[in-house]
């Protein structure tokens, strides 16, 4: 059985695709952390999401006090 003859539902593995699977998988053994991932971490990771925050809830400040509503506490 095994062996047998090409279905046209077969997949045929794509060498590109299968190199980035086995990277993604590895990438445990390829990540040396240093004090330069730390700062992308910081900023990618705590910096940017608070500027998108703080952004975001001054726009609805300033939308509530353009309309005469009550400002929203958030925090």
């Amino acid at each position: 059985m095994a062996g047998g003859p090409k279905l046209p539902t077969d997949v045929r593995p794509n060498q590109f695709v299968e190199a980035n699977a086995y990277a993604r998988e590895v990438v445990e053994r390829g990540f040396r952390f240093s004090p330069k991932n730390l700062g992308v971490i910081a900023i990618f990771g705590a910096i940017i999401p608070w500027c998108m925050y703080k952004g975001i809830t001054n726009e609805f400040a300033v939308s509530d006090s353009k309309y005469g509503r009550a400002e929203k506490k958030f925090w």
